[in-house]
């Protein structure tokens, strides 16, 4: 990978809510901190988030050999060893070593090479599993997991999100759901970042009507 300035990625996905620091994540799962205000109908055109909105939403970045790390997918935190992810996130990366794992962030810098700052913490990643029948051409089974070392510590920034039960359908009617995310909120956008001449991008969350 070629070298690139960095930027500023303002997360859509950040803290947790869990009032102290807890090494296991087993308390309860879905707890946010801040509550969003609602986004757009699609995810460019959403609202930035607020630290704390989204606790389980995890960046999985690209680290080269000189040490800087590029936001590369998002992901889900299961528990304090397990993240749920995408499995075309490893179609060209696929050794641990060339990924890192930064928990309860609002704001990435892209192409950053220094350590992050508390309440964020960075894991390696220890096991790569990508299901079984993920075909990388239909992107069917598009789903993976990742086991953290250190195990992450879940606290009022980071927490875990909620899985649904083993034989959950399809929902019977129409719901609300929440798409977050890294990224403009607006096409081509981009703004003047706070630190630097450097544009950054918005993380954005969009509700969306989940049809069955």
């Amino acid at each position: 990978m070629g070298e690139m300035l960095p930027t500023a990625v303002l997360l859509v996905v950040a803290a947790s809510v869990v009032a102290r620091d807890n090494n296991t994540c087993d308390g309860r799962c879905g707890l946010r901190f801040r509550q969003s205000p609602q986004g757009g109908v699609r995810v460019v055109g959403g609202k930035t988030a607020q630290q704390g909105a989204w606790p389980w939403i995890v960046s999985l970045q690209i680290f080269t050999y000189n040490s800087h790390r590029y936001h590369a997918c998002g992901g889900s935190l299961l528990n304090a060893h397990w993240v749920l992810t995408a499995a075309h996130c490893f179609d060209s990366k696929n050794k641990v070593y060339d990924w890192r794992l930064v928990f309860g962030a609002k704001e990435i810098s892209y192409g950053n090479n220094k350590p992050v700052k508390a309440p964020l913490q960075e894991r390696y990643v220890e096991k790569i599993v990508v299901h079984e029948k993920y075909n990388p051409l239909t992107e069917g089974n598009d789903i993976a997991l990742l086991k953290i070392t250190p195990p992450v510590t879940c606290g009022r920034y980071i927490g875990p999100g909620c899985l649904p039960q083993f034989k959950a359908g399809l929902p019977r009617g129409p719901q609300i759901c929440w798409v977050a995310g890294w990224g403009y909120i607006k096409e081509n956008g981009s703004l003047e970042c706070p630190v630097g001449p450097f544009p950054f991008e918005m993380g954005v969350a969009a509700s969306l009507d989940l049809c069955p």
